[in-house]
């Protein structure tokens, strides 16, 4: 498998693999799950390249099935006597569906298709010693009616078929023109994809290759976009409507009958014209005559069928324009994004009322279904604007994005505010990431949704946190001190440097407590098992003394020398002070304690992407001022940021969610030495709680 995401080479290397097996001379083939994806690869290796089901079925091989009560014909896989030692290579694999095909009259071989195409190849008998690869992007939409790609899921590959695999991931975006903001978002996306945490959503204009349109302006916009482009949405409906206001601005009526010039996309299968669903075609001819035949049905009403002659022009692989001519079925054409039950039995009705002589499972009822036109009419729909589904393994220079995804009922994609309930989930991501990838050069994206993982932020002020301790009940949050080069020298003067560290952690948190009051440590001794610290403020001095026990631990209380302490009130409020410590963690910054990382790696972004993003957005929010970021923590649910201006320090940590959403912000009180500092980080970033934010 090589799986590779938007701008990340996987072409490159594609075409790279292909020239090298063919200046050795090995037998390989190229194929994609559509006719456009064939396309476009031939067109970047140079090779010729089929559909899968050019490739693997026979068309000359019909075979009358029966399952239970339904009868059908179906085209058997090929018999692949040139397969030893053949490497098969299989672009836009995210779109190999394993999912039967039913509903069809005539079926392809076991209606599995990746099944099918794993028996043609041989790949699972060892002695052919052929070889698939499987080449495409995991990020993008499953296969219509699966949950998964399952070409590129190894365990059902071994599970299913015994097949063996291995795979390599490309992700970093290597295209040139990567730096823009298509595939910047795309790789934004594809980490909240791969991470699983689906919290940040940006689809805002960056005046180049991001637009916004209004709805107001959207289809003069795309009137004046230059070819090839196309619309993508969600839901059948809003392409409907789409495609009806569009050929309204191009023939001067929605109303008007199929024309020439006409834009469609095959919505159906039709093995006799070998035209498949998700072909684009150009109307090169169209008749005016309307065949109307209305059909019984037993039990039901009558149905009546509309078929008009046309003339088709497909782009196909082989870079030459195909043409194709057939009846197309017009019921289709205005009707539902499928044929109703009735509208397919009434095409088996009308074909046996037409040849009423004929017994089916006969060769010459196979025959004569098989060349009837009316029967094998072509299945169209209007092609401006289309699912998501049908553009995937296309790509166009312009590509405008419609952002029908709310279930809301009278909701309006075009001008109503998107919420983002309902949008926080892997399929709506690859929802996008599918049809904003469809894009090229610029992706106009017509009020899409927008939301970040700050909309919950809540700075707690230093006070707060006491209150809501005291309110709780709960022990204050643990201070933390770092054995910086102040304390290291203090403790050097103090000849405490040569002391156990529990010694040396005691007179740190006895430092840190009096500090707060102005109180500072002039000097320190150990006599035996004895302690002394001597106290100073000012004009007043206090000696206060305690003890420890052979291994080094604090049994009692500290209390003060009264005839070396004069100053009953200074001695009470050291008193008060040294033998209520809050609770104090001493921290030394070793490789052990403390990891520190201000360049994000790889592995980290993959895992963590809104953590990426924070940064960012605080890089950004700050790039214009003397604050600047000193260092990053990464810690479980929270991000430490430590933030300096010139000497004043102070220290955050942004807390976060299990989905990725952050939370509070809390200072770090004996970590910060500047009130003001705290509070212009605090107004600053009360701009990530707007609305309208985004970096």
């Amino acid at each position: 498998m090589l799986k590779g995401y938007a701008g990340s080479g996987k072409t490159t290397i594609l075409a790279g693999l292909v020239e090298y097996l063919a200046s050795i001379e090995k037998d390989f083939a190229l194929m994609a799950p559509t006719g456009r994806a064939a396309k476009v690869i031939r067109e970047k290796t140079g090779q010729e390249a089929f559909t899968i089901h050019k490739s693997i079925y026979s068309y000359d091989n019909m075979m009358p099935v029966e399952e239970g009560d339904s009868f059908f014909y179906s085209y058997k896989i090929r018999n692949n006597v040139a397969v030893a030692g053949k490497i098969f290579i299989v672009d836009e694999a995210s779109m190999l569906s394993d999912v039967k095909s039913e509903g069809e009259f005539f079926r392809f071989g076991t209606g599995h298709l990746l099944s099918d195409l794993i028996s043609y190849t041989r790949v699972a008998q060892p002695n052919v010693n052929s070889k698939i690869i499987f080449v495409g992007d995991p990020c993008q939409l499953p296969p219509v009616g699966d949950n998964s790609s399952k070409a590129f899921d190894a365990s059902y590959l071994e599970e299913k078929f015994n097949l063996a695999s291995e795979e390599t991931e490309m992700k970093e975006v290597q295209r040139q023109g990567g730096d823009s903001g298509i595939l910047k978002t795309a790789a934004k996306i594809r980490k909240c994809i791969s991470s699983g945490y689906f919290n940040n959503f940006n689809l805002r204009s960056n005046g180049k290759n991001i637009l916004n349109p209004s709805y107001e302006t959207f289809l003069k916009t795309w009137q004046e976009a230059a070819n090839p482009k196309i619309i993508i949405a969600s839901k059948n409906k809003t392409c409907h409507n789409l495609n009806l206001q569009i050929r309204e601005r191009r023939f001067g009526s929605a109303a008007l009958p199929l024309q020439k010039t006409d834009i469609v996309i095959m919505g159906g299968n039709n093995y006799k014209k070998g035209v498949f669903n998700g072909e684009f075609a150009v109307v090169n001819e169209v008749s005016d005559t309307v065949t109307r035949r209305t059909i019984a049905l037993r039990g039901k009403n009558q149905v009546e069928l509309c078929w008009r002659e046309v003339e088709l022009i497909f782009p196909d692989a082989e870079n030459n324009s195909k043409i194709v001519t057939g009846k197309m079925l017009e019921n289709f054409l205005y009707g539902d994004n499928a044929l109703k039950p009735e509208e397919t039995q009434a095409l088996f009705v009308d074909f046996r009322n037409r040849h009423q002589a004929l017994k089916p499972k006969t060769e010459e009822f196979k025959e004569a279904i098989m060349q009837d036109e009316f029967f094998n009419c072509l299945l169209m729909k209007f092609g401006y604007a289309v699912t998501c589904h049908k553009a995937q393994g296309g790509e166009w220079d312009n590509v405008f994005t419609i952002w029908d995804n709310d279930n809301t009922e009278g909701f309006n994609c075009f001008n109503d505010k998107q919420q983002k309930s309902g949008k926080t989930n892997q399929h709506f991501y690859r929802w996008a990431y599918t049809a904003i990838t469809r894009a090229a050069k610029t992706l106009y994206a017509l009020n899409p949704p927008f939301f970040n993982s700050y909309s919950a932020l809540a700075f707690v002020d230093l006070p707060v946190q006491d209150a809501l301790n005291e309110l709780t009940g709960t022990q204050a949050q643990t201070e933390e001190i770092w054995l910086d080069n102040t304390l290291l020298q203090q403790l050097s003067s103090l000849h405490l440097l040569a002391q156990a560290i529990p010694i040396q952690d005691h007179f740190i948190k006895i430092r840190h407590a009096v500090k707060k009051q102005n109180i500072d440590i002039v000097a320190w001794n150990k006599i035996g098992f004895e302690i002394r610290y001597t106290f100073s403020r000012e004009q007043d001095k206090a000696v206060f003394r305690t003890y420890i026990n052979g291994q080094n631990v604090f049994k009692n209380a500290i209390t003060v020398m009264p005839n070396q302490s004069p100053n009953n009130e200074f001695n009470k409020a050291i008193a008060e002070l040294v033998n209520h410590l809050p609770n104090i963690t001493v921290k030394r910054n070793t490789a052990e304690t403390i990891i520190t990382q201000i360049e994000f790696d790889l592995e980290l972004e993959e895992k963590f992407p809104f953590t990426k993003s924070l940064f960012d957005d605080l890089v950004f929010l700050f790039k214009d001022t003397e604050i600047a970021i000193d260092d990053i923590e990464h810690l479980q649910y929270k991000e430490r940021y430590t933030f300096k201006r010139n000497s004043e320090k102070a220290v955050l940590d942004f807390e976060y969610n299990k989905n990725g959403f952050f939370g509070r912000i809390v200072p770090i009180q004996n970590l910060t030495n500047s009130p003001s500092l705290l509070s212009n980080i605090k107004t600053a970033l009360q701009t990530f709680k707007q609305e309208e934010y985004a970096s």
